[in-house]
């Protein structure tokens, strides 16, 4: 009986934490600003790699072309990785057991 108790007060205070962070100003902040940052962030690594990947079709010397070529990589491999940076951790939010990760959302487009 008394581990029931002790149980289930456990469950009600970290049900209590998501929610008090639910509809606040501070969870309305991280629903805009956390999209913005991570598709701004994609979008931008993109661009750069194409910009990147037209640059590298200019120049003559071997070793330029190979470094232009190394930043378009980069830039590229960001592109992608940033938005599934995003979602792993919405997903380690959601591991918490809190009911934050219902009412915060990091991933943009989704």
């Amino acid at each position: 009986m008394v581990l029931f108790a002790t149980a289930s007060t456990t469950v009600a205070a970290q049900e209590g934490v998501g929610n008090g962070i639910c509809g606040t100003p501070l969870a309305d902040t991280i629903n805009q600003a956390a999209p913005l940052v991570v598709g701004t962030l994609m979008i931008g690594a993109a661009i750069l790699s194409y910009v990147l990947h037209t640059a590298a079709g200019f120049p003559k010397d071997p070793q330029t072309v190979q470094s232009f070529k190394n930043w378009r990589n980069r830039a590229g491999m960001s592109a992608v990785t940033t938005p599934l940076f995003a979602v792993v951790i919405e997903m380690f939010i959601g591991f918490t057991g809190t009911s934050l990760a219902d009412c915060v959302s990091l991933v943009p487009f989704f």
